[in-house]
């Protein structure tokens, strides 16, 4: 079915253009573009497209009937997902997530081992992308360049076919002066230790995480952790949040996630809360950075969606500023884990983090 103009895609999260037909399960409502989800094989001539999901699917009936009733909703129309079905059934009975995100997850997957061997390359002077381009490819003539693009800032983003290559290529153009050539990492890890006593001192916590619980062996390993944040807990005690290198974060899987200080054994758990903008709640800034403040736009509620500043909010209402945007279901807040949008940046962070293991 063709979509609303102001709904959104499940998987890339743009709006519906009219240039690529959309798709929307009959039982859930959810969509997206057909291209976006990997269903091939539609007619071309056809102006709309029912379907049906394949979570919604295996509960409507059992797989003899499935079939059945899916080719009489299709209307004979081939759903090229089989395959792909067949290979993440699994994922997705498990998770209970719909096909788009079964679809943005793989492909999310998929793009960070890429990155593992990408370089970003960009001049000392000014320099054109295209002229800088050509030099590139000049220098590194005895190696394979598998694809190569122009990032918004002028520079180049070159994939090797290995790790080996991506090394001997950055060495190479290092040699050269006037080309600077950086791999694309991941981002560090960031992690919550858990019901920290208030009587322990902030000052000394990352000395005494590195002490009692043998981290000495790491190589400057009291310049690889830092305190982000805190956040009040149960008890009168406290959260700690701490950005640390992958090779910390190893470690301390390796303890089952547990860490020893003064007043116990504390659990750690991987934090991935994104960035969030309280005042425009869209994700990825600060308020203190957010453009829509400084033209003078008035602040949305995180609580109830209101035209007001979340921290003067007074209503019981829970409703997402966000889903209600892409009329979705949103009798939630903004960062509630019931929040498809919000659930959707915390898999992003997760699968762009090195965790060392």
């Amino acid at each position: 079915m063709v979509s609303p103009v102001d709904e959104l895609c499940l998987v890339c999260h743009e709006r519906d253009d009219g240039k690529v037909k959309w798709l929307k399960c009959l039982k859930c409502k959810l969509g997206g573009h057909s291209t976006c989800m990997r269903m091939t094989g539609l007619k071309s001539n056809a102006s709309e497209v029912n379907w049906v999901c394949d979570p919604c699917a295996l509960v409507i009936k059992s797989e003899v009937h499935l079939r059945e009733e899916i080719n009489v909703m299709t209307d004979g129309v081939t759903l090229a997902v089989e395959e792909a079905v067949s290979a993440q059934s699994g994922q997705v009975e498990k998770d209970g997530m719909n096909w788009a995100e079964v679809v943005s997850r793989c492909r999310k997957r998929k793009r960070t081992q890429k990155n593992k061997n990408l370089l970003i390359i960009k001049a000392k002077g000014s320099k054109k992308a295209v002229d800088m381009k050509k030099e590139v490819e000049e220098l590194l003539s005895d190696v394979q360049i598998m694809d190569s693009k122009f990032t918004n800032k002028g520079n180049i983003v070159i994939n090797l076919e290995s790790e080996e290559k991506r090394n001997a290529a950055q060495n190479k153009l290092h040699e050269v002066g006037n080309l600077i050539a950086s791999n694309g990492k991941r981002w560090d890890p960031k992690i919550m230790v858990c019901n920290v006593a208030r009587n322990e001192d902030k000052e000394s916590l990352i000395e005494e995480i590195i002490v009692r619980n043998n981290l000495e062996s790491i190589d400057g390993v009291m310049n690889k952790m830092k305190i982000v944040s805190e956040r009040p807990a149960a008890g009168g005690t406290v959260h700690y949040v701490l950005k640390c290198d992958p090779e910390v974060r190893a470690r301390i899987h390796g303890m089952n996630d547990k860490l020893k200080l003064k007043w116990g054994v504390h659990q750690v758990y991987d934090h991935y809360f994104p960035l969030l903008c309280y005042h425009c709640l869209k994700f990825g800034h600060k308020s203190d950075s957010c453009q829509c403040k400084v033209k003078g736009h008035a602040p949305h509620c995180y609580k109830c969606a209101g035209q007001h500043e979340g921290r003067s909010c007074q209503s019981d209402v829970r409703k997402c500023f966000n889903c209600a945007a892409s009329k979705r279901q949103s009798e939630h807040s903004v960062s509630s884990l019931s929040c498809p949008i919000f659930t959707s940046e915390v898999n992003r962070i997760r699968l762009n983090t090195n965790h060392g293991f």
